[in-house]
Order: C-alpha cells, then sequence, then structure tokens
C-alpha cells in the first residue's frame, strides 16, 4: 500500500443544517487534505440524513470531542451556540473551525481567546471566501499598485430580512438574523471585514453607530403559529461607521437588513484609480479596474479557487497542520473581525471614537500560478 507524504486531517463537524450541505461536499470530496469521517447536530433527523448522504457516521457531540482519530472538529451551529461549542471543542484539546462570528460578544470572544492560547491548538473562524479568486486578485491588483497608493474605500451593503417564514421553515432553519449574534453586522460584516484585513491589515480605531431599527415587528406569515403577533429582534440590524487602518487606509461601512432593495458596493479608491471589488460573499465573482482617464474594465481572476468552496479555510488549517507554516485564517483574524464591530456599538452608545490595540499581521497571498486539476490544491500546501 502507499503511504501518502501527507496523511489527510480527519475531521468531524458539529452542525448538520442548511450551511452543512457545502461544507460536507468540500471536506468529503473537493479536498485531499481533509477528511470528514463525522458529523452530529442538535436534531438527530438532519445528522443522519448527512451522514448517509456523504458516506460518514452519525456520531453525538461527546463521541466526537472523545475520539482521538479526530483532530479538527468544525462548528457549523448556529451563531448563539458558537461559544459554547467552541469552547467544548477546545477543551476536548481538538483543533477548531467555527461559523462566524467566533462569538456572540467580546467577553465570549476572550474567555475562547484564552482557551486557545492555552491549548496549542490550532483555531479559526470564518469566513474564508477571501481565500477564494475574487478577494485573493484583488489583493495582488492592490499589491501590484495598480490603482497606486490606496486611500479610502466605501461598502454599502442593504438586505431586506423579513418575518415570513412558516412553521415548517422555521423548524428546518431557525431565522438566526433576527436572534442574538446572527444579525446582519455579524451575519454578513466578516466577510467584508475579512478582506480589508487581507488586503490591509488590523483596524486602529472605529467611529459610527450600529442599533436595531424596528426591534418589535410581526410574524407575517399566516403559516406560522405566531401569526399576527410581535417578535423582538434580539440583535443589532443596522450600521453605520468610519474604519482607521495601522496602515493608514480608511473605510466607510453601511449596512442593514431593513433595506426595500440593494446590492453591494465595495470601492477602493487609490490616487492612479479606483478598485471595484467582487462580492465577498463569492469565490469567482468579478472585480473591476478604473484607471486615471480610462475606461473601467473587468479584471481577470489571478487566483485558483473560483467556485463555491466554503471550507478552504479548514483545508488551509489542515496544510498548515501538517507542512508546520501558519494558517492563513486564523483566531486572531475572527477576534478581531467581532473586536470592530462590537467596537462600533462602543463608538455609538459612548458617542466616542474606539481604539483598538490588534497587530494583525496579513495573512500570507494564495500564489497566482496555474495547476491543474488536483494540483491545484498545491496552491494551499505551498506557502509564497
Amino acid at each position: 500500500m502507499t503511504i501518502m507524504k501527507y496523511q489527510p486531517v480527519k475531521i468531524a463537524a458539529i452542525g448538520s443544517g442548511m450551511i452543512s450541505d457545502t461544507y460536507y461536499q468540500n471536506l468529503k470530496n473537493r479536498f485531499y487534505i481533509t477528511d470528514l469521517v463525522g458529523c452530529a447536530d442538535m436534531v438527530d433527523e438532519k445528522a443522519s440524513k448527512q451522514a448517509e448522504k456523504y458516506g460518514i457516521r452519525k456520531m453525538t457531540v461527546d463521541e466526537i470531542l472523545s475520539d482521538p482519530s479526530i483532530e479538527l472538529v468544525a462548528n457549523l451551529t448556529y451563531a448563539a451556540s458558537h461559544y459554547e461549542i467552541s469552547k467544548k471543542i477546545l477543551e476536548a484539546g481538538k483543533h477548531l473551525y467555527s461559523e462566524k462570528m467566533l462569538a456572540s460578544d467580546m467577553q465570549e470572544a476572550d474567555e475562547l481567546k484564552a482557551l486557545y492560547e492555552k491549548s496549542g491548538r490550532m483555531a479559526a473562524a470564518a469566513p474564508d471566501t477571501f481565500l477564494g479568486a475574487t478577494l485573493q486578485s484583488a489583493r495582488h491588483y492592490l499589491d501590484m499598485g495598480m490603482i497606486g497608493a490606496p486611500i479610502v474605500g466605501s461598502i454599502v451593503l442593504g438586505r431586506s430580512y423579513q418575518l415570513i417564514k412558516s412553521d415548517e421553515d422555521d423548524a428546518y432553519r431557525r431565522f438566526s438574523v433576527m436572534r442574538r449574534g446572527g444579525g446582519l453586522p455579524y451575519d454578513m460584516g466578516g466577510y467584508y471585514l475579512h478582506a480589508l484585513f487581507n488586503m490591509f491589515g488590523p483596524v486602529k480605531a472605529v467611529s459610527g453607530r450600529m442599533f436595531t431599527r424596528n426591534a418589535n415587528r410581526p410574524q407575517l406569515n399566516p403559516r406560522h403559529t405566531d401569526f399576527g403577533d410581535n417578535f423582538f429582534v434580539d440583535t443589532p440590524n443596522t450600521l453605520a461607521a468610519t474604519l482607521e487602518f495601522r496602515s493608514g487606509f480608511l473605510c466607510n461601512i453601511a449596512m442593514t437588513s431593513d433595506a426595500g432593495a440593494g446590492e453591494h458596493v465595495f470601492e477602493i479608491l487609490g490616487d492612479e484609480g479606483t478598485l471595484y471589488v467582487g462580492d465577498p460573499n463569492e469565490f469567482g465573482d468579478a472585480n473591476r479596474i478604473k484607471r486615471r482617464g480610462a475606461e473601467t474594465q473587468e479584471m481577470p481572476l489571478l487566483c485558483p479557487f473560483r467556485e463555491s468552496l466554503r471550507g478552504i479555510g479548514i483545508a488551509d488549517m489542515c496544510w498548515a497542520l501538517r507542512t508546520g507554516r501558519k494558517p492563513r485564517l486564523s483566531f486572531e483574524m475572527g477576534y478581531h473581525a467581532l473586536e470592530v464591530i462590537e467596537a462600533i456599538g462602543e463608538a455609538g452608545e459612548t458617542g466616542k471614537r474606539i481604539e483598538l490595540a490588534a497587530t494583525l499581521e496579513r495573512a500570507a497571498p494564495i500564489s497566482t500560478r496555474s495547476y491543474a486539476g488536483g494540483a491545484e490544491e498545491r496552491s494551499l500546501a505551498a506557502q509564497l
């Protein structure tokens, strides 16, 4: 029997809901380095269904955490459960990957940080879309000087989250964007923040405001048991802020889930042109550049990983584990994303500019060199 130089990392997932499909598919079939062996869920039928679909074991949480062969556990539960489950994973001595965000507040995040630093294990939090072709290519264009020196940026995101679910829908996927830790700043903010950290490094100060618009609102679907009754939205859903980066870059960011309609805006203005960044929630969306005196041009994607590849951050962690390098997706990045969001809330409450102490390093970029077929994964195995 041939023994491969790098053995795949055995992985189990806790959480088998809607988001699990793309993770399970990629961890089981897309990456060599990831070996998905088991799954669990608080709803037994969900875990059973996914285990049968992907040919893996249906397990309990305790079975996953006590299995010595499982090295890394993916926490794919609801946002409000991230802290509780991630704490158990770290206490069990496993490497941790958590869906966004790392925790619901900084007290929880600080407890996880202490556990992580004591454990000697790897830990990280989604999103990992900044490892895809769109955002890696955008970073390369910035580093190549295609728009000169970046000066300011602008991000605008509108969503329309309404209480339109039926009982059946609610049972299948709880409407977590209306609950603690799951509002739009937490649900979508991480995509933009991780992209910005990858491009410009850490934030040194924030000012702005974050709040809950229309906190009490009725259930709208007559097929819901609570139709017509008021539901309390226990999470901020609207944000506007200015982020000051240690690199000198400034970025305004505004988002709300109460918009009637809206598309995302992600622009970076430099002294020689403007970069229009593709959707950070996607892997293969186009970037565009307008340079001084020229027309706006759609730019080619320079990097691999253009299809939907949630879980690529786990694969990168596994390659880091096997090769001894630093992972591109880190605990520090996930911690800093939550820190920034929470600081915006504090700035609104106090009316003050909030300074942050983070010294987050920019992750190593993914190579622009092309590898065909399964060799594409070499871009994660190798470090530039």
